[in-house]
């Protein structure tokens, strides 16, 4: 079958559009997934104060997100190492983000342990929408979520950077 050349046209004909097609759509694949934003909320400790923890929006692939929004208000400016102090709930975070680029952090002061830990309890799930451009130019929607959790912080050492050290002096 495959030594009469007329024969082999056609095969030819059929397979060469199929494995170009293939390969046009692993490398659109490709670029999309590396085009999708993924956002991500979590609390760790700061870099410069020993006591205080930071909120980390930061967004870790590729693609620009936009109107970052959160499911609920999280928790920040909670206050207190081993029981909270007085926690204004109305100033927890509840805001809309404009861009998020590939590649950036926000941080904002959450506050100590155990302000965070009275608020958050175990976990806190946190779904965060987002818009982004595929790369045909298309608006989609993201959703991901992250879950808030300070336990983890319970028996980590807390103590200043020297950079705060020596602008105490």
């Amino acid at each position: 079958m495959l030594t009469d050349p007329t024969n082999f046209q056609i095969l030819f004909y059929i397979i060469s559009p199929i494995a170009t097609f293939l390969a046009v759509a692993v490398a659109y694949l490709a670029v999309y997934r590396q085009s999708k934003p993924n956002v991500i909320a979590h609390y760790e400790p700061s870099n410069d104060v020993g006591s205080v923890i930071d909120l980390v929006i930061c967004n870790h692939d590729g693609g620009t997100a936009r109107d970052v929004t959160f499911s609920n208000p999280i928790p920040i400016n909670c206050w207190g190492i081993n029981g909270p102090s007085d926690i204004d709930r109305s100033s927890f975070l509840n805001i809309k983000i404009p861009i998020l680029a590939p590649g950036k952090a926000l941080r904002y002061q959450a506050g100590q342990y155990g302000g965070l830990l009275s608020e958050i309890g175990d976990e806190v799930p946190v779904e965060i929408t987002y818009n982004y451009m595929t790369p045909l130019r298309r608006k989609k929607n993201g959703k991901d979520v992250s879950v808030l959790d300070v336990k983890y912080m319970a028996k980590m050492h807390a103590g200043n950077s020297p950079a705060y050290d020596l602008a105490e002096q």
